[in-house]
């Protein structure tokens, strides 16, 4: 029961946030555009509970605690969800307007609103925009979440495709992979992410699948065949392997032009074995480096589609 009731009290919270962002898109675009709002219920529907006044709008916190609402002069179509009609319709405005004409010395029991703050006399154009401003904050807020989390969290990132483990004796062993390989096709998929490897997998239950793998700087072409396995009622397949989750492809950023490595490696080039041993991540590379100790290494990289073997002759290499 209390997990139905968390469930619950999420969805009206959910849904009132979303509501009341949708009314504050129309209580702005009015504002904006210079008409009349009566009231802006920033909480809740029906009648006012508690509020300010502010200029001609009424800030309120209404009764049903269900969303939010924006009333603007004259406008009645929602009156009775809003709590009642607006303290003078436009139809009394206009009576109240007639009367100070027909007699200049009897006022009005109210000051008038003019012409240009009325909703119902503005351009079709500007009721428009009062329109969809509320879809329109509703579409920011979409695109706002994600990208706040982002912001503050982080974007999780896929491993590359370089295994961590092998399986005794599984597909993957059977296969001829070892640890270190990167994957590099699959199921003639070019560069594929672990992800599509999964899926494809999954859906190749003893099905020999081709690959290829990238191993101290040399390709080689293996096939394998995904162990059937039992999930539930389905059937899919294993690789019976596991990705480094630390792995990250090695890009060259900016390099010195006083560095030996300048010589040979150009910005954008991918470093993919040190010393025929395959490279995992920038700070795996800057480890191998810093092993040297000033002895001569060789990096085999990929630039423009090729392959090759670049000499470095000291420590100092390009800042990856």
């Amino acid at each position: 029961m209390p997990d139905i009731l968390i469930v619950i009290l999420s969805v009206i919270f959910v849904l009132g946030v979303a509501i009341n962002i949708h009314e504050f898109g129309h209580f702005a675009v009015a504002k904006l555009l210079g008409i009349r709002v009566e009231a802006y219920s920033f909480f809740g529907l029906g009648p006012r509970i508690w509020g300010f006044k502010r200029g001609h709008t009424d800030y309120r916190i209404s009764a049903i605690p269900l969303g939010a609402y924006v009333k603007l002069y004259g406008d009645e179509a929602t009156a009775p969800l809003e709590g009642g009609s607006s303290e003078e319709k436009v139809g009394d405005f206009l009576d109240e307007r007639n009367i100070g004409k027909a007699d200049p010395d009897k006022k009005p029991a109210f000051e008038p609103v003019p012409d240009s703050e009325l909703y119902e006399l503005r351009p079709r154009w500007q009721k428009f925009l009062v329109m969809i401003g509320g879809p329109f904050m509703n579409i920011m807020l979409a695109l706002a979440i994600p990208f706040f989390g982002a912001f503050f969290y982080g974007i999780p990132a896929m491993p590359a495709p370089i295994v961590e483990f092998v399986k005794a004796s599984g597909a993957a062993d059977q296969a001829g992979i070892k640890v270190g390989d990167r994957i590099i096709a699959f199921d003639g998929v070019e560069n594929p992410t672990w992800r599509r490897i999964e899926t494809d997998a999954l859906v190749s239950p003893d099905k020999t699948v081709p690959l290829m793998v990238e191993r101290a700087g040399e390709r080689l072409n293996l096939t394998i065949k995904p162990t059937k396995a039992m999930r539930g009622e389905n059937t899919v397949g294993e690789l019976d392997l596991l990705p480094a989750t630390d792995a990250e492809p090695v890009l060259v950023g900016t390099i010195e032009p006083t560095m030996p490595a300048a010589q040979v490696l150009q910005t954008g080039d991918r470093v993919l074995a040190f010393n025929d041993q395959s490279v995992r991540n920038t700070a795996t590379l800057r480890q191998m480096v810093g092993d040297t100790k000033g002895a001569p290494f060789k990096l085999t990289i990929e630039r423009g589609g090729e392959r090759k073997t670049v000499d470095i002759n000291a420590v100092e290499t390009a800042q990856g």
